[in-house]
């Protein structure tokens, strides 16, 4: 089992500095407006848990399996599902594939950098 003490703290710092860095981001590509901004929110809130949860999952049951292949895994899912979304729903975002790519890579080298700080 995951302590709670670390797993809902780690989920809320995650999903609070992977918006952060994503909507910055998204300012960056040119993306303006409450309305456009929604769409980076909302696959975020949608995925980020996920992949952090799988992460910590692995983590704790210290299960036979690379962290590091499960973290390209999962990002990659993350990727996927993102841009399909943004697809979908936002047409604000061009080339929606390439977007979720570097916004995420982005937002990931970031959070790795964090981390290694500490």
């Amino acid at each position: 089992m995951i302590p709670a003490r670390i797993l809902l703290p780690g989920l809320a710092i995650s999903l609070g500095m992977t918006l952060v860095f994503e909507l910055a981001y998204a300012l960056l590509w040119g993306i303006r407006g409450t309305r456009e901004f929604i769409p980076v929110v909302l696959v975020n809130v949608l995925t980020n848990p996920i992949v952090v949860f799988v992460y910590y999952f692995v983590w704790f049951r210290r299960l036979p399996v690379s962290r590091g292949l499960v973290t390209l895994l999962m990002e990659a899912w993350a990727v996927v599902t993102e841009a399909l979304l943004y697809r979908k729903y936002s047409p604000a975002i061009r080339r929606p594939w390439l977007f979720s790519l570097s916004a995420n890579a982005v937002s990931f080298a970031a959070g790795e950098l964090i981390n290694g700080l500490r």
